[in-house]
C-alpha cells in the first residue's frame, strides 16, 4: 500500500463469527472501524487530538460491497484512506479488504462530519484543526450513499433499548451496534440461504442510554430489504395520530438509522 495509507491485519476469531462459522458483518464494522481510527492517529488527526482542539469526527453513511463473507481462522487486511472532501461537507473515506493472498473480498466508502463539540454543529472538514490528507481519485468504491425512502408495507418488528453495552466513548450507541440489530431483523432462512452482497448503512440520529428505537422492516424488493430504526416515542404519536410512518403530522417520527442489504439471488 502506498505511504500514509493504513492497514491493519485481523484474524478472524471464534468469537467474531455467527453460527454458520462466517464473520459477523457488524464485527467486520467493527474491524474497519478500528483501522479508520488507526489511520486517523498515524496522519496526525488522532481522536484525543482533535477533541483537545475542540472536535471530532462522526460517520454519516457507509457502504460495504461483499465479495467473500470470511470464515474463522481466516487472515484479513483492512485499508483505508480519506480521497474528499465533498461539498464541503463531509469526508468521504474508503476501505479495501483483502484475504491473506491479496485478493480482494470487500470494498467501501464512507462519508465523515467535522464536527465542533462547542456548537454541537458540523463544519467544513478542509477547516480541521489539523490537515486530513487526501489521496484525490483513490476509489476503492466509487459510489454515492443517498438517503433511502421508506418502501412499502412497514411494520414493526420489535423495539431496541440502548444499554450500557451499546455504547461508545461518544455516549451514544456505537454505530456497528446498528448493523447487529438490522441482522436481527432477517429471517433465519434469508441469513443461510442467501448471500449478502452489500449493506449501506445511513446513520441520521444519535441514540443515547436508555433510548428505545423501533426496528421496522419495509417489504422486501427483488433484491433488497429495508430496515429503519425509529424513535419509539414519536413512531406511537404518529399511530396515534393515524398510521404508522404517518407524514401529515406536525412532527413526523425521527429516524436514528436505514439500512438496506442487498442479496446475491
Amino acid at each position: 500500500m502506498e505511504q500514509g495509507i493504513t492497514t491493519k491485519d485481523f484474524e478472524i476469531r471464534f468469537s467474531d463469527c455467527d453460527h454458520h462459522s462466517r464473520l459477523k458483518l457488524s464485527n467486520l464494522f467493527l474491524f474497519m472501524e478500528e483501522t479508520a481510527i488507526a489511520d486517523a492517529e498515524a496522519n496526525g488527526f488522532g481522536l484525543w487530538k482533535m477533541m483537545k482542539a475542540g472536535y471530532t469526527t462522526v460517520i454519516t453513511r457507509i457502504k460495504i460491497r461483499i465479495l467473500h463473507q470470511p470464515v474463522w481462522g481466516e487472515k484479513i487486511s483492512i485499508s483505508t484512506w480519506a480521497k474528499d472532501f465533498y461539498k464541503d461537507k463531509v469526508v468521504l473515506k474508503d476501505y479495501s479488504i483483502v484475504d491473506s493472498q491479496g485478493h480482494s473480498i470487500a470494498q467501501a466508502t464512507s462519508s465523515w462530519l467535522l464536527v465542533n463539540m462547542k456548537t454541537g454543529k458540523s463544519e467544513n472538514p478542509a477547516n480541521s484543526p489539523y490537515p486530513i490528507p487526501l489521496f484525490a481519485g483513490k476509489n476503492a468504491l466509487p459510489e454515492m450513499m443517498d438517503i433511502l425512502s421508506p418502501e412499502i408495507e412497514p411494520r414493526v418488528l420489535r423495539t431496541e433499548q440502548a444499554h450500557y453495552s451499546d455504547l461508545d466513548m461518544n455516549n451514544h450507541v456505537n454505530h456497528c451496534r446498528y448493523v447487529d440489530w438490522v441482522m436481527d431483523s432477517l429471517d433465519a432462512d434469508e441469513v443461510k440461504s442467501r448471500r449478502i452482497r452489500s449493506i449501506q448503512m445511513n446513520f441520521i440520529s444519535q441514540v443515547p442510554l436508555g433510548g428505545n428505537v423501533a426496528i421496522v422492516r419495509f417489504k422486501n424488493t427483488n433484491h433488497h430489504a429495508y430496515i429503519f430504526g425509529m424513535n419509539e416515542d414519536d413512531m406511537q404519536a404518529a399511530q396515534t395520530a393515524g398510521g404508522l410512518l404517518a407524514t401529515g403530522n406536525a412532527q413526523p417520527p425521527r429516524c436514528h438509522f436505514q439500512a438496506r442489504i442487498g442479496f446475491a439471488d
